[in-house]
């Protein structure tokens, strides 16, 4: 189904059983029953077929409903939902959410079965999306462990305050506040992380539709959402939201009505990478971390005063070092340290764990002060956070503000 991607990845995922009752009971399009003589492909090309047939219209929204379950089904998904497990009601509901194989049908289960944490665990995936790029991030600081005011009263005043500040209709906000858990940076331990999202309406807007052979004007009013966590175990509060100029406004709201603890705009530290130290023999202690079972230097990079640049590259398993393997492709009098680094990748691999395979993490960092980490996923971020601490490759540089784009 060329225009339906995420239901097509669902029907792959999914068991047929619980695909076609996604398909029956949630999006109330019927099917004909499974043929049990059937194996699972030819059950699949059945339901792929029936789907096909379906208008498009009809098609495209269930298209939307499978992108959320796919949201919930990647890697920051499952982090997400790891930390709303223990939220879901009632022992026997838990216990057969945690006998679920996959992480599909996991994050079907919550979309089936308890649809208001299906939606708060989607809150909080955006808003990791948005964590991502520096564009629709500001971090602030706050007093640790405040008490985060959820009653009616707070959450109303805080609901009216933001429509003045947005200068619309308090009725054209909605505002949810949740509690969830995220592994923290220090220890790895899963620590209380409060999440606001904030939903809004924007001013109409007028687009162009043909009907009855006609061109006519037709008004539209979308929705758009910011959101701001605030961590009780280190006082950091975080806006994500593309309005660069509203953060933080945003973030003094939060903090004067749902936290009652005003702030002075101090912002969190950024980070800088020093890795220049890679230019020569390096030992990664990984004492204080036992999940992990090696780090190497994969990739090197300098660029000379020409615009030209050199990028070394070897295999995670290669038997030698990266310095070796350069002085046996470039000459044995050549070292990394006679040139200044701006690139390097490293390649943390992990032990199996329960639950978990092992992996291969990559940690990328370009020039002074970019790094992949924050597109990682929640327990791979702090952990690699750890490592480069222990390592002594990042420091911390103030609160001016810097590009620090992310890195693929």
């Amino acid at each position: 189904m060329i225009d339906a991607e995420n239901l097509t990845r669902l029907l792959g995922h999914l068991p047929p059983k619980t695909f076609h009752e996604l398909v029956v009971e949630s999006f109330r399009t019927p099917l004909t029953a499974l043929d049990e003589k059937q194996n699972k492909t030819e059950q699949r090309a059945a339901m792929s077929e029936q789907l096909l047939a379906l208008p498009i219209g009809k098609r495209k929204g269930m298209e939307d409903e499978a992108e959320k379950i796919m949201l919930l089904s990647d890697g920051p998904g499952q982090d997400v939902i790891e930390g709303f497990r223990e939220l879901i009601p009632g022992l026997n509901n838990r216990t057969a959410f945690a006998a679920l194989k996959t992480q599909h049908e996991r994050a079907y289960w919550l979309y089936s079965n308890n649809r208001k944490i299906f939606t708060e665990a989607l809150d909080a995936r955006q808003a990791d999306i948005f964590r991502q790029s520096s564009t629709c991030y500001s971090g602030f600081t706050a007093p640790p462990q405040l008490n985060f005011h959820v009653d009616e009263v707070s959450v109303a005043k805080f609901r009216s305050q933001m429509a003045e500040k947005l200068t619309c209709n308090v009725d054209d906000v909605a505002v949810q506040i949740f509690k969830r858990m995220r592994p923290d940076a220090e220890q790895g331990e899963d620590v209380d992380l409060y999440q606001v999202s904030i939903h809004y309406n924007r001013p109409p807007e007028v687009v162009e539709k043909v009907e009855n052979s006609t061109l006519k004007n037709q008004e539209i009013i979308r929705a758009v959402s910011s959101y701001a966590t605030y961590e009780p175990v280190n006082g950091h509060l975080e806006v994500l939201s593309r309005d660069n100029v509203g953060r933080e406004g945003l973030a003094r709201l939060v903090a004067d009505v749902l936290l009652e603890s005003p702030i002075t705009g101090e912002r969190i530290p950024l980070k800088s990478y020093d890795y220049q130290c890679l230019a020569g023999d390096f030992s990664f202690d990984l004492s204080t971390e036992p999940t992990v079972a090696s780090a190497k230097v994969i990739e090197l990079g300098y660029t000379n005063g020409d615009n030209r640049s050199v990028v070394m590259k070897i295999w995670a398993k290669d038997v030698d070092d990266i310095h070796t393997v350069a002085k046996k492709l470039i000459g044995p009098t050549f070292t990394f340290s006679s040139h200044r680094l701006n690139y390097a990748r490293i390649s943390v691999r992990t032990h199996k764990v329960a639950g978990e395979r092992a992996r291969n993490i990559s940690i990328v960092m370009r020039d002074e002060n970019k790094c992949n980490i924050k597109t990682k996923r929640d327990k791979d971020r702090a952990l690699c956070d750890r490592l480069l601490a222990r390592w002594g490759l990042v420091k911390e540089i103030g609160n001016e503000e810097a590009d620090d784009t992310s890195t693929d």
